[in-house]
């Protein structure tokens, strides 16, 4: 009996063991059988392959999914670790971190921006020291370096280096023919200028520095010629580079070397005419793709007619228009002589602009039409058109 007692007892004793083993997740219970048992996968270091089998009660609130290094579930300690799961930690934030969002940060600092006002004085010197002269960065560069940084010695420095490349350029052999340029027409009073300025290329006759030059040569004409004898003049190259620009100006050689150590190219002063009408008005028109707007009109033709009314006084605004107009003709037909007001129609090549066919009625001759449209009478006209090969000189009138 006392060792059949004993013997339900020890009994017991296992039994009640192995229940404690199942309910102590801490130490695991005594052993019953000769095979160890696993370990628990919460004693095992971060990283290492533990148990891979379902997680413990205990941990059945996590519904994260376990990290390519610990398969099972999170230890406790990662559990309170909110925001976006780390590669190691892709558990549910808990309920204690979800309402306290991690605090900002100080606030990034902007790169500094290139070209503003607060940049170094030599960058704005440079700035502005090409805003005045139009030259190049590296040219610019080299004026300040030259000056020590000192605007207006630059700046002379820039001109005077500008008007010497442009005369080594004018001078040096070889150099291309100024085939492209513009004519600027320009008139006052009974007076009128017009004047060509020849480049290489039409880009370069679109530049506004170029098309300076060009206004610069008829107004230092149209000074130039005011205490002119007769009423008409023509000037060469030669004659045309002695003209100042301006009273008490430099000449304008002067003006035309520094223009093309700006632009780079050759340019010329190729001619220039002027003509006068006492008791009448001169008419002008420029044909070409320079849009109007300055009182020099540009284009690549040009023409000057001398006019007068059939009795004194100022013209009327139904003549001037008339006049244009026959300035239109002779920039489109291409007269060389002026021929006579009783001149009867001619042939398509006619060279007497009187006698050509007005292009408003091209079967009337031109000084037919004026006498019965108001009574307009021509004097002379001036015809340039860029680039062509001038006529001979004529005397003055």
């Amino acid at each position: 009996m006392q060792r059949a007692a004993l013997g339900a007892l020890g009994a017991a004793r296992v039994s009640t063991g192995d229940r404690g083993d199942r309910g102590d997740r801490g130490t695991p219970g005594p052993r019953t059988t000769g095979t160890p048992q696993p370990r628990d996968h919460r004693d095992l270091p971060p990283g290492t392959t533990g148990d891979r089998g379902n997680p413990s009660p205990g941990d059945r609130g996590n519904s994260g999914t376990p990290s390519p290094g610990n398969r099972g579930t999170p230890s406790p300690r990662d559990r309170g670790n909110s925001g976006t799961p780390s590669p190691g930690n892709r558990g549910t934030p808990s309920p204690g971190d979800r309402g306290n969002p991690p605090a900002p940060g100080p606030p990034e600092t902007a790169a500094p921006r290139r070209w503003l006002s607060a940049a170094p004085p030599a960058l704005r010197e440079l700035r502005e020291l090409r805003a005045r002269t139009g030259q190049p960065v590296l040219r610019c560069r080299e004026a300040l370096q030259r000056a020590g940084g000192d605007l207006r010695q630059a700046e002379a420095w820039l001109e005077a280096e500008s008007r010497r490349q442009g005369w080594a350029r004018a001078a040096a052999p070889g150099a291309a023919r100024a085939r492209e340029g513009l004519v600027g027409v320009l008139s006052e009073g009974s007076a009128a200028v017009m004047v060509e300025v020849g480049c290489e290329t039409d880009f370069v006759a679109r530049t506004p520095d170029f098309q300076r030059l060009v206004e610069m040569a008829a107004r230092g004409v149209l000074e130039h010629c005011q205490g002119a004898s007769g009423t008409k003049l023509l000037l060469r190259e030669e004659e045309l580079a002695q003209v100042r620009a301006g009273h008490g100006g430099d000449l304008l050689s002067d003006h035309l070397a520094l223009a093309m150590g700006r632009l780079g190219e050759r340019l010329s002063l190729r001619r220039a005419g002027w003509l006068r009408a006492p008791g009448g008005f001169v008419a002008t028109y420029a044909h070409g793709w320079v849009p109007p707007g300055p009182a020099v009109a540009m284009g690549t033709y040009g023409a000057l007619v001398a006019c007068g009314g059939p009795g004194p006084g100022p013209p009327s605004a139904e003549l001037r228009e008339l006049g244009r107009r026959v300035a239109q003709q002779v920039v489109g037909m291409a007269p060389t002589a002026l021929g006579t007001p009783e001149d009867e129609l001619g042939g398509d090549a006619e060279p007497r602009l009187l006698a050509q066919g007005t292009l408003l009625e091209p079967g009337v001759p031109l000084g037919r039409y004026l006498r019965q449209h108001g009574g307009l009478r021509v004097w002379d006209f001036l015809r340039f058109q860029c680039g062509e090969q001038p006529p001979p000189d004529s005397p003055p009138a």
